[in-house]
């Protein structure tokens, strides 16, 4: 079970867990899903025979937030509420996971995503109300209920990564290097990926970036470190298979998420591989 309530001589408290098979979907994906019935079915009676866990972030909630359609956010309660208690809330941290990771002498351990403790607190809460009970209904429709706080907010943190990024387009010795670099152990995990996903902008220097590729980069890089499997944009899962190539060329021993696509059937092949899922053979599971 990945989350669960357990009482202490004072209080309720509650606890989640980070169990594969885990899976993160982009946007898209959670729609998809939602929207689908079928593929719907397909999906939550595997990942819920299977033990499976589903990373649902803060990113996600804000994109909901964003929609100008109430029923998407209804929807896609609809469709997370058949796999509780099999979700992991996260709230996208990169530091607390890059912590973990320097201690470490290579890449070769995967650590579970931070925890958004906010957001499990509220979903707690909610859980102990009589009327509501362990439930996810409701819960992305309040991101969409203060979705002008939260927009604000999004577009801040957005800003602030692009002008970040634009900085270090500015510096041609930065740029310079950040073409050459290797993806090896030398750097830990989370700076390996964030570097190899942040590579395209590098390469293509004049190209404009745009607030739909920050996030879609915020998108993929904890879960590609974190998950088993990711399901992303077709142009940002090319950007990982690219980085899986390049880390292959130097040996590295650093395992990382399938990814996948709409792209060449890429959401059967998800379910497909999540089907034939076995733990027994996980050689690097992603741990507490």
């Amino acid at each position: 079970m990945t989350i669960e309530f357990f009482s202490t001589s004072s209080e309720v408290r509650v606890k989640q867990s980070f169990i594969s098979p885990t899976v993160y979907l982009d946007h898209w994906a959670i729609r998809l899903f939602s929207d689908n019935l079928v593929l719907q079915d397909r999906f939550v009676n595997t990942l819920r025979s299977k033990c499976g866990t589903l990373l649902l972030s803060s990113i996600s909630f804000s994109e909901f937030a964003a929609s100008t359609d109430p029923r998407h956010a209804a929807d896609a309660e609809d469709f997370i509420e058949r796999l509780l208690p099999n979700i992991y809330l996260t709230d996208f941290a990169l530091d607390k996971v890059l912590e973990r990771e320097r201690t470490e002498p290579n890449n070769a351990k995967r650590f579970w995503p931070s925890a958004d403790l906010p957001q499990l607190k509220l979903f707690a809460e909610r859980a102990q109300d009589a009327l509501l009970g362990f439930t996810m209904r409701g819960f992305i429709t309040l991101a969409h209920e203060n979705r002008a706080d939260i927009a604000a907010v999004t577009v801040e943190v957005i800003q602030q990564i692009k002008s970040g990024i634009e900085a270090a387009l500015a510096d041609s010795s930065y740029v310079a290097k950040a073409r050459t670099i290797q993806p090896t152990d030398v750097r830990p995990r989370t700076l390996v990926i964030l570097g190899e996903l942040m590579r395209g902008f590098y390469l293509d220097p004049v190209a404009p970036i745009s607030d739909n590729d920050v996030v879609d980069m915020l998108h993929a890089v904890m879960p590609i470190n974190c998950c088993d499997y990711v399901l992303l944009d077709g142009a940002w899962a090319e950007r990982v298979e690219k980085m899986k190539q390049r880390i292959m060329k130097v040996d590295s021993n650093m395992p990382i998420a399938k990814c996948f696509s709409k792209r060449n059937q890429g959401v059967q092949a998800f379910l497909n591989d999540l089907e034939a899922f076995d733990q027994s053979t996980l050689v690097n599971p992603a741990i507490p």
